[in-house]
């Protein structure tokens, strides 16, 4: 597969990324626990045989039981061959938040590595750990195969310790045939979506359960900054715009043609040609020739009682064949520069003009409060 080119930076940070449908959690991946317990919580737990060192693994639903393909069930049965250990998977229904919460009620987190942290999810751990010290870990690369074939552009963390395991572009997928009945091309720009040709034809997932809402969220103030983000966000609904529970609500609903544009992700077309879909349903859109950059990364508990455990499942991870299967099955990018895809990948994985981001320290301190005011003003409608 080609290496991505980098065009131009825009925002805070930048890189440059392809994502699918599988990148997603399905469920409320940010929100707290609701039952404030500290013991095991609700959530999909997977693998435990006795006799062997078990690696437990915290991820998200999808990653593991997608609606269309996951890699978890193999990343799992391809390590356990080669390794005297037993993966287990973990997603809790707070996602991120559930370990937070855990750490700051004094409880052990009792898993041992985290697989997909994204920047905000860092982010958020750093501004809200009452001790003042660190959920993970800084891994030494020294120890780690391959780790010098991963992308610069993807680190996110100026402390060393998330090890990127796959990206993604957050794009528009529009069905065209939708669009045509219409008699009206794709939306080019962020205003278009205001505009009466494309009334009551965007479906968002809510930025307040979603990792795809979120950077969509993200990716507007990138445009409109701080002071213009929220009149953006209202013209929007005003235009008809229909925030969804999620990301799996929301695509759940476009596919069923509730609506001819959804916000997800750029590569989209990997997972329709999966299924055979109608390609015309399964178009990408780059508002202003841009996409915003998801990245996904790996961070060992600072607790836990396996660390070498941990780094050799990390370097089994970023290794070039187990990326370049990872990514097909996780409809994603790889981390590393040496992973070979199929041109038919990347054929159907286009790319933006501009990639734009926010790295760590512009989203440091801000997360929370953005979500807040987009609350106040959005959710509550």
């Amino acid at each position: 597969m080609k290496r991505r080119t980098y065009l131009r930076t825009a925002g805070v940070g930048a890189a440059g990324l392809l994502a699918g449908c599988s990148a997603e959690p399905t469920g409320d991946d940010t929100a707290s626990p609701t039952d404030g317990s500290t013991d095991t919580p609700a959530g999909t737990t997977t693998g435990t045989p006795e006799g062997t060192p078990t690696l437990r693994v915290g991820t998200y639903t999808s990653f593991i039981d997608a609606p269309s393909t996951s890699p978890g069930a193999w990343v799992k049965e391809q390590f356990e061959a080669e390794h005297d250990a037993t993966i287990e998977w973990f997603a809790p229904e707070g996602g991120i938040d559930y370990f937070l919460q855990r750490r700051n009620q004094g409880v052990t987190v009792d898993t041992d590595l985290y697989a997909g942290l994204t920047p905000e999810n860092m982010v958020r751990a750093d501004d809200n750990l009452q001790d003042g010290d660190s959920l993970f870990d800084a891994v030494d690369t020294g120890n780690i195969s391959n780790a010098d074939h991963i992308i610069e552009e993807y680190q996110f963390d100026p402390q060393g310790r998330a090890l990127p395991m796959g990206a993604a572009y957050i794009s528009l997928v529009y069905n065209q045939n939708m669009l045509d009945e219409r008699g009206v091309g794709a939306p080019e720009t962020f205003e278009d979506l205001t505009t009466d040709d494309y009334s009551d034809a965007l479906l968002i997932p809510n930025p307040q359960n979603s990792e795809t809402g979120l950077e969509f969220m993200f990716w507007t103030i990138n445009e409109y900054g701080e002071d213009g983000y929220l009149d953006y966000w209202q013209r929007l609904l005003d235009n008809g715009a229909r925030i969804l529970e999620g990301w799996g609500a929301a695509y759940g609903a476009y596919s069923e043609g509730e609506a001819p544009m959804v916000v997800s992700y750029s590569t989209d077309q990997v997972f329709a040609d999966m299924s055979d879909a109608d390609m015309a349903e399964h178009q990408i859109g780059f508002l202003n020739g841009e996409g915003y950059a998801y990245l996904e990364a790996m961070a060992r508990f600072s607790d836990t009682d396996k660390p070498d455990l941990a780094e050799s499942f990390m370097s089994f991870m970023l290794r070039p064949e187990i990326q370049a299967e990872v990514a097909q099955r996780n409809v994603a990018l790889p981390a590393v520069d040496n992973a070979e895809l199929p041109q038919k990948f990347d054929d159907l994985t286009p790319e933006p003009e501009t990639v734009v981001s926010f790295d760590y320290d512009r989203l440091s301190g801000n997360v929370d409060g953005w979500l807040e005011e987009w609350s106040r003003q959005v959710a509550t409608q």
